[in-house]
């Protein structure tokens, strides 16, 4: 006597239910809310708004930053290619960059911005961090914010980082040659 293929008694899945963790992701991203816009500046802060890309882990990757004052006049960019590296490690690095440029350029108030929830809660301290090579950025990041002055780290959506986004594409492109 055979057993029975239970497989093929099994319901198949309602409309809209996803069954892998790929799956739920896209059904949440395509019904969740309009993305909100970042919050205006604060008052006598410059704002830095940085991104990193990797095309791989690790892979091809490139960093951007870009500095604005409070009324919102650019101040600075920046955008390279950096080699192989994980998409978390150009994060790290763009933001370390960006603080960096902005301490040559003297300012001692900045409202550091990026699209990554995995690096604003690192640099919150809500998050734990597992990699030895995010540890000795984030030491560095630490050491960067002290000499800066006064620096709040805030997450934004990626439609409000478009401009760091778009250089971190160039960088990707004119890299991989």
């Amino acid at each position: 006597m055979t057993q029975p293929d239970h497989k093929d008694d099994r319901r198949p899945p309602r409309k809209g239910r996803a069954t892998k963790d790929a799956e739920r992701r896209a059904l949440a991203k395509a019904h969740a809310s309009p993305d909100r816009f970042a919050r205006p500046a604060r008052p006598g802060y410059a704002v830095l708004h940085v991104d990193g890309g990797a095309r791989g882990a690790p892979g091809p990757a490139a960093i951007a930053c870009v500095i604005e004052d409070a009324t919102g006049l650019r101040l600075a960019d920046h955008a390279e290619a950096i080699g192989l590296a994980t998409a978390a490690e150009a994060e790290d690095r763009a933001l370390l960059a960006g603080l960096t440029r902005a301490h040559e350029l003297g300012l001692a108030r900045v409202t550091a911005r990026s699209d990554s929830r995995l690096l604003i809660g690192h640099v919150n301290g809500e998050r734990h961090i597992r990699s030895t090579r995010l540890v000795a950025l984030e030491a560095d990041i630490a050491d960067r914010r002290m000499r800066l002055g006064t620096v709040f780290f805030e997450w934004i959506p990626a439609s409000a980082n478009g401009q760091a986004h778009q250089l971190v594409v160039r960088a990707l492109a004119s890299g991989s040659g």
